[in-house]
């Protein structure tokens, strides 16, 4: 790969990719951030705008899936690009807040454009910019500055916000924003990622496709995959109650928008710098990514029980946002580690790129699920008794994980 320039350098590119990573997901997640404005301009209950996020939900879990093989076989550069493009486009059509089903099929096509044109190449090129023994620090940066600019920039589109004539219009400047920066992006990533060649080996991809197959029905009879794979389910469930947050400051705590906007942004991509980068070296110096999972569940567990019986009332906002700090933090330090625990849980090295697409269309799964059914609580116990609910599942979720990430320490333990 060339290192000549700084548009070639590779550095340069890692802060670019982080820039598209980090900002790419803001439209199909717009609702983390700005939930009520949501609610007001395109009309629609709670379990209409959950099921927005089922649907993305549900083609990122197919995308994932698939999206490897079109990484394989295609350049990088023009799939990174287009990934990026066809999402901004998308948003200009969403920010006319179209009818129902059509907000359903724009849902679904930013899972076709992020999670199977996009991060797939994304994987792949980053692995391409460094040798083994740099890929932690690859990655690691690659989220630590996605987190970091994609929250500067959502501070910013949150002061435009709130610089509008109203939640609607800051909403449609919002989204208009987005879509303008992911198309700029996708283009200068155009410009800047030199070109791949892919080679045509039909007899080794045919051979490569028998191998996926027996190797996916080895990792389904694996029990240390399916011990990873509850892990990253729980967490995941845990990620998606803790974006209910933002709505239940408003709703039932009486905070204001802009608050809760503002905490919304921190707490989506300021945590993820922080949490994320932070568990890495935690799970570094105490030598296990398991035993780092279980003291994040036990942190997550209670402080969402503290969260179910502090009383909704404008005099606990500022504690109830200390407690989501405290266990978003622990969240984002196991979204960080979850893939760490491969190895602990004794996955064959062989094994370990199929567990990885296995664990991540099983353990992605409430990302298809959950918003649906947790607007139908919201909608069904309207005030603090939806939110209620939301927080015992989280503390479930909790619980189930903290015990997988125990069997998988456990089996650590036991090879040592």
């Amino acid at each position: 790969m060339k290192k000549n320039g700084i548009l070639r350098n590779r550095w340069f590119q890692l802060i670019l990719l982080s820039a598209s990573t980090g900002l790419i997901y803001q439209l199909p997640y717009l609702r983390y951030t700005f939930y009520d404005p949501m609610l007001e301009a395109f009309g629609y209950t709670n379990i209409q705008l959950g099921n927005l996020m089922s649907v993305y939900g549900i083609g990122s879990v197919i995308c994932y899936i698939i999206g490897g093989i079109l990484a394989d076989r295609m350049s990088s550069k023009v799939l990174l690009s287009s990934g990026q493009i066809l999402t901004g486009l998308a948003g200009f059509w969403f920010a006319t807040f179209p009818a129902y089903p059509v907000a359903l099929g724009l849902s679904f096509f930013w899972a076709f454009s992020t999670s199977l044109i996009f991060w797939p190449a994304l994987v792949n090129y980053v692995r391409c910019l460094g040798n083994d023994k740099e890929q932690g620090r690859l990655f690691g940066l690659l989220e630590g500055t996605r987190g970091i600019i994609a929250t500067a920039v959502g501070l910013g589109i949150v002061a435009a916000f709130n610089a509008a004539a109203g939640a609607v219009a800051g909403l449609k400047t919002a989204i208009l924003l987005y879509a303008f920066i992911n198309i700029g992006l996708g283009i200068v990533t155009f410009l800047v990622i030199p070109g791949e060649k892919k080679e045509d080996a039909q007899e080794a991809v045919q051979t490569e496709k028998r191998s996926i197959v027996r190797d996916f029905a080895t990792a389904l009879k694996m029990p240390a995959a399916w011990l990873v794979t509850i892990a990253i389910f729980a967490t995941m469930t845990c990620f998606i109650c803790l974006g209910y947050f933002t709505p239940y400051l408003t709703g039932v705590m009486g905070a204001t928008a802009a608050f809760a906007a503002t905490i919304g942004t921190i707490r989506t991509w300021g945590l993820q710098i922080v949490g994320g980068t932070l568990g890495g070296v935690f799970a570094d110096k105490i030598k296990s990514s398991s035993l780092t999972m279980i003291f994040a569940f036990i942190i997550i567990a209670i402080g969402f029980g503290v969260m179910l019986i502090l009383p909704s009332k404008p005099a606990f906002v500022m504690t109830a946002t200390i407690l989501m700090f405290l266990f978003g933090f622990a969240i984002y330090v196991n979204r960080g580690v979850y893939f760490a625990t491969l190895t602990e849980a004794g996955v064959p090295a062989n094994l370990n790129g199929i567990v990885v697409g296995f664990a991540s269309a099983f353990g992605f799964l409430p990302d298809a699920f959950m918003y649906t059914v947790i607007g139908g609580w919201l909608d069904r116990y309207p005030g603090a008794k939806g939110y209620q609910m939301v927080f015992i599942c989280a503390i479930v979720s909790a619980v189930v994980g903290g015990v997988a990430s125990f069997l998988i320490y456990k089996n650590l333990k036991k090879n040592k």
